[in-house]
This record gives C-alpha cells, sequence and structure tokens, in this order.
C-alpha cells in the first residue's frame, strides 16, 4: 500500500507541476532588467459595457536592449486589431498574442528598441469588450474592477510612480462613485466628466494593484449580469494560486477516494483519470469550483459506505458443502471464526489464560498480567530455540494438568516480553494474526457455514443455561467452566449480575477480598485452594464495581491493543470494487510491448537486450537482461 501512496504523490507532484507552469505572472523577457519610473493608466468606460484603456509606461533600461514589452490584458477576449502603440510619439505597428505571459500581447519596439542606459515611454490603448458587471450590492449601478500590468520581479528594480484613473459615463456625477477595496486618492471633472483616481507615488510596478468602482447605470446600454457562481468562477480566474492550491486538494481528495473505494487497486486507471483531472482543472474554473464539493461529498459517502461494511479479517475460506462440522475449536478460535471484535477475541485470550493460571493478574485498572513463574522461557539459558522453549512450556502445562494451545505462545512471549506493561499498550498484532490464520487453517476440508452455526448456537445455549441455573453455587460452577463460550454473547453481563448476586472468576476470587452478605470481609481465599467462595456472594456495590462491568471496561480498553488495518489478510480487498484486473491488463500491455522491442530483427549473435516486466496492484518491477556487443 506504500508503494500505492508514492505514486499517488508523484502524480499530484506532476499535476502541481502542470498548474505551476500554467499560472505565470506578466512579465517582459527574463533577460531584461529595467526600472519603470511611471506607470499611468486611463480607463474610459464605455456604454456597451466595454473600457478604453490607455497606458503610459516608462522603462529605463539597466541591460541588454530591451526589443519587446509585453503587456497583460484584463482577460483573453481582446481583439489585437483594435490595438495601436507607439514609442516616444513614434508608432508601432508589431503586436502579436503573447508567447510568454498567458493574458496578454508582446510589442515588438523595432527601431525603437531600448538600448542600455536609455529610457523610453510607452504609449498602448486598446478596447477590451465586457468589463462593466451589474454591481451585487445595488441592482442600479454598475461595478467596474480592474489592475494595471505588472512586471517580472526578477527584471524590475526601483519603485514606481503607479497612477490610475477611471473615466466615468456620461451623466455619473462624483459625489455617486463609491470605491471599492481601496479608497479614493481623490474624485476629480474632466473634459465634463466624474474620474475616479488612485495613485501610489512609491509604488511597485511588479505588484497586483486592484482597483475597484460602482456608479449609477446611468448612460449605459448594458451591464454584465453575473450569477453568484458566475462571480466564484471570475474571482478564481483572477486568483491563480488560489486554484493551484484548490488543484492539490482536490488531488488529494481523489487520491483517497480512489483508492479507498477500489481497496488500493487499479493504479492504471487512476494514472489516466489524474491526468484528466488536472486537465480539466487548468482549463476549466467552474469544473473545478464543482469539483471540490463534489469530491469532498463522495469521500465522506465512501467512508460512511466502508464503515458500514462488515469489517473482515479472516482470509478466504473455501466452502466445502457437506464437509461437516469443524468440531473442538475452543472460545477464541470459534470467535475469530464468527469474525467478533478482536478486542473480544484478546479478552477472551488473556481470561482463558487466567483461568489455566498461567497468567497472573498483577493490577486491574489498567488490566495487567504477568506469566507465571514455570511459563517464563525467555530468561532461562538452557532454553535458545523457539521449538526448546515451546516444549518447556508445554511440559510445564502438563505438570499442572492444563495445556497450552498453539495460538496462545505467541501471546504468552509478547507478555513475556514486555513485563510490566498494561495488556492494552502491547501490539498483540503478530500473536492475533497466528491465531486467524491457524484457525483458516483448520476449516480446510469443513463446511464453513455450519460450522459457524455449530459454534453460534454453543454460545448462544451457554448463555441460555447460565440464565436457567437459579441456585448461585450451580450457576458459579457453570460460569466457572463455560465463561468463555458465556463472554462471547453480547448480553452476558445480565447472567454475571442479577439482584444482589455479582459473579466473579476463580482467578480473581482466589486473590481479592470477598464480601460477605452482612457487609463484613473474609480474608483472601490462598490461591491454589481450588475451593470457591461458598455460594459466590460477591457484590461490589454495582454493576459498574461487578465483574461483568470491569470485563467490559478491560475489554474496551483492549479495542487499540489490535488494530485491524496491521493484519495482513491474503486475498481480502478492502475497498467497494476490485479494479487489479485492470492493472494486470496494464502490465501484460507492458509485457507484450517489450517481447516486441527485443524480438524481431533477424538472426545474429547476442548483444540483444530483453525486459520482462510484471505488475501487482499499483507496483511494477521490470527486469532486463544485459548482452555482451
Amino acid at each position: 500500500m506504500k508503494r500505492n501512496y508514492r505514486i499517488l504523490y508523484g502524480l499530484v507532484l506532476v499535476m502541481l507541476l502542470a498548474l505551476l507552469l500554467g499560472m505565470r505572472e506578466p512579465a517582459v523577457a527574463q533577460s531584461y532588467r529595467f526600472e519603470v519610473p511611471e506607470l499611468r493608466m486611463q480607463v474610459y468606460v464605455q456604454p456597451d459595457a466595454s473600457v478604453k484603456i490607455e497606458y503610459d509606461i516608462t522603462f529605463k533600461n539597466l541591460g541588454a536592449t530591451i526589443e519587446v514589452i509585453d503587456i497583460g490584458t484584463p482577460h483573453k477576449n481582446y481583439n489585437i486589431g483594435n490595438m495601436s502603440a507607439s514609442m516616444n510619439g513614434v508608432g508601432l505597428n508589431d503586436i502579436r498574442k503573447s508567447t510568454y505571459i498567458d493574458t496578454g500581447v508582446e510589442i515588438h519596439l523595432g527601431s525603437q528598441a531600448i538600448p542600455m542606459g536609455g529610457a523610453s515611454t510607452l504609449h498602448f490603448e486598446f478596447t477590451m469588450p465586457d468589463m462593466v458587471y451589474q454591481d451585487t450590492t445595488r441592482k442600479d449601478y454598475a461595478s467596474l474592477q480592474i489592475t494595471p500590468t505588472w512586471f517580472d520581479s526578477s527584471s524590475v528594480s526601483g519603485s514606481t510612480a503607479i497612477w490610475v484613473a477611471i473615466h466615468m459615463p456620461e451623466g455619473v456625477s462624483a459625489d455617486d462613485m463609491l470605491y471599492q477595496k481601496v479608497e479614493f486618492t481623490q474624485k476629480a471633472l474632466f473634459q465634463g466628466r466624474a474620474v475616479a483616481v488612485w495613485n501610489w507615488e512609491e509604488g511597485r510596478a511588479t505588484q497586483e494593484y486592484l482597483v475597484g468602482v460602482s456608479f449609477p447605470q446611468v448612460g449605459m446600454d448594458r451591464v454584465i449580469t453575473m450569477t453568484l457562481i458566475d462571480l466564484m468562477v471570475k474571482w478564481m480566474e483572477d486568483n491563480p494560486n488560489t486554484r493551484m492550491i484548490m488543484g492539490l486538494i482536490q488531488a488529494l481528495l481523489f487520491g483517497v477516494l480512489f483508492f479507498r473505494f477500489t481497496g488500493g487497486t487499479g493504479c492504471a486507471l487512476f494514472g489516466m483519470l489524474m491526468v484528466g483531472l488536472g486537465v480539466l482543472i487548468i482549463i476549466s474554473p467552474l469544473a473545478q469550483l464543482v469539483a471540490l464539493p463534489l469530491l469532498v461529498l463522495l469521500v465522506i459517502i465512501n467512508e460512511w459506505q466502508l464503515s458500514r461494511r462488515k469489517k473482515t479479517y479472516l482470509p478466504p475460506i473455501a466452502q466445502v458443502e457437506g464437509g461437516g462440522i469443524k468440531r473442538g475449536l475452543t472460545a477464541p478460535e470459534a470467535a475469530t471464526l464468527l469474525e467478533m471484535p478482536l478486542n473480544k477475541i484478546l479478552t477472551l485470550v488473556i481470561f482463558g489464560l487466567l483461568a489455566k493460571g498461567i497468567l497472573q493478574q498483577v493490577e486491574d485498572d489498567p488490566l495487567k498480567v504477568e506469566v507465571a513463574e514455570p511459563f517464563r522461557t525467555l530468561a532461562n539459558p538452557n532454553l535458545k530455540t523457539t521449538k526448546a522453549r515451546l516444549e518447556a512450556r508445554r511440559q510445564a502445562a502438563q505438570d499442572l494438568k492444563t495445556i497450552i494451545h498453539k495460538y496462545e505462545d505467541g501471546f504468552l512471549q509478547l507478555l513475556e516480553k514486555h513485563p510490566g506493561k498494561a495488556v492494552k499498550d502491547i501490539d498483540f498484532a503478530p500473536a492475533m494474526q497466528i491465531l486467524i490464520t491457524d484457525t483458516a487453517e483448520k476449516m480446510k476440508g469443513f463446511d464453513l457455514s455450519d460450522t459457524k452455526e455449530y459454534y453460534q448456537r454453543i454460545m448462544e445455549r451457554a448463555w441460555q443455561q447460565a440464565q436457567t441455573i437459579g441456585e448461585i453455587p450451580q450457576r458459579e460452577e457453570y460460569l466457572d467452566k463455560y465463561l468463555p463460550w458465556v463472554m462471547m454473547n453480547d448480553n452476558y453481563p445480565t447472567v454475571l449480575t442479577t439482584g444482589g448476586y455479582s459473579y466473579w472468576p476463580r482467578w480473581i476470587r482466589h486473590s481479592r477480598p470477598i464480601s460477605t452478605g452482612g457487609g463484613g470481609m473474609q480474608a483472601p481465599i490462598p490461591s491454589g485452594s481450588g475451593r470457591p467462595v461458598a455460594g459466590g456472594r460477591t457484590t461490589l456495590g454495582d454493576v459498574g464495581s461487578s465483574f461483568a462491568g470491569w470485563a467490559q471496561a478491560t475489554a474496551g480498553g483492549l479495542a487499540g491493543a489490535i488494530m485491524p488495518g496491521s493484519l495482513k489478510v491474503p486475498g481480502v480487498k478492502g475497498g467497494v470494487v476490485d479494479l487489479s484486473g485492470v492493472d494486470k491488463v496494464t502490465g501484460d500491455v507492458f509485457e507484450a510491448l517489450s517481447k516486441s522491442s527485443s524480438g524481431g530483427g533477424g538472426g545474429g549473435g547476442g548483444g540483444g537486450r530483453s525486459c520482462a516486466c510484471a505488475c501487482a496492484g499499483c507496483a511494477c518491477a521490470c527486469a532486463c537482461a544485459g548482452g555482451g556487443r
């Protein structure tokens, strides 16, 4: 799975690079060095919602001869046919679509090229359509926002006196004008028309100075109306850095969605879809705007669906119809076969070892246990191999007339490696993996569904039988024998604590003061006496302090001791669909290409190279055999 995410991160970086390449700032050629002492921009609002823009920009050359100047335009719907330019009053006739900036034109200076140390003033004027919009705050007002062109910060030095003037349509008074974002430097009248003016005496020609004005629609034949979505799209078009960040977030969301949905398969398809998503994001701000909430929604829906699915940790088990029932499984093995929660299975294992005396309880909360002395093998210098340690534990178990199951060795080894550590803080995933694998192995040749039903009935019958026993001594004796099977039922607390009776298992009764009915405390019964407390009338006041309450709390605390994702389950996919077939087809294509490239061409001696590729999931590996030449 780590390989999958490395591929995901690589594709995200490629997409991010594409976004960066598509979002450059207006600038002149990179090798130029110059100052811009003054930049003056005049904008004349036209009745048809267009504007006429006039620039007067002074350049002082500090480096190589300036032969081309790039000027940014407000949007891409310009018409070079209505553009005109001059340098120091001499007309310039070569104006082209810029090859250096995304939205703008390049003006070739020809004979008016600016030599090193020279200074010249460029006059450039053109008309831009669709610039005046319906004001979103006042229905009878129009709105215009505009930014003077700016230049590459690597080429420009010094400060710039920047002056921007927006000339209102006829009939608009100066008092009717309202500024947006940046307050007017002054309001003026020019040739009978109101003018909004901004100026920065010590500005920077490398910065964006966005200005805006709202004004009555007097004298306007049309304004552009925009919906909220239109405004958001325009905002995204005007903010390429925001689009880049959104694109990265969308790529990550798509990666999480895809790999969670497919269980880490289908990387070939993922790569193609990622490229498509990247292209869509670059060319369509609207698509990018729609994609973000859609991806978030799909991720939420997918995670919700995955959370509702049963968590599978058993490897696939072949269903053998009529193969019979596999009898003789222990309670933890039966719970594993029924795919009960892992913390419940761990609780059954630990309580089973405590009941057999192989473990000894050290603390209640959090639960701490230690391996009983006869079963400690790691510190014994005479037991150097795993096999020797296993045989020593089994011999100790025989001496106590009990048994150690194969899967219990893994748990004992981990507990012995971490003395004094709370059970909940030990990672039991390796031992649980052995239990799961062994349980699945035992089912070979047996009928899976019949076996599950068999142990489901045993579990239900154990709980029901415990409920029907009215006499406390008999109930206690029954629970001592069948406690693990009773605890497999989710309703087990109802038979462990009823009325004034509260059951405590034998390993606790042998080490804890027991309350008599009259409130006095008996001395602890010596361990190994084998005699249960008469009547088992143990109560500590309420269910929360009973064994049932403690067992539930302990099992809950063990939830973090085994993470389902840490278990490697062969053949089990975590997603909704499995696209490994797509990966196989891709691998076959690569293999065919490698064979075709190494084959053919006729005879001859050695010296060729042959390659073979194999793909599994998202990981592809190629091996090439070299030869002499």
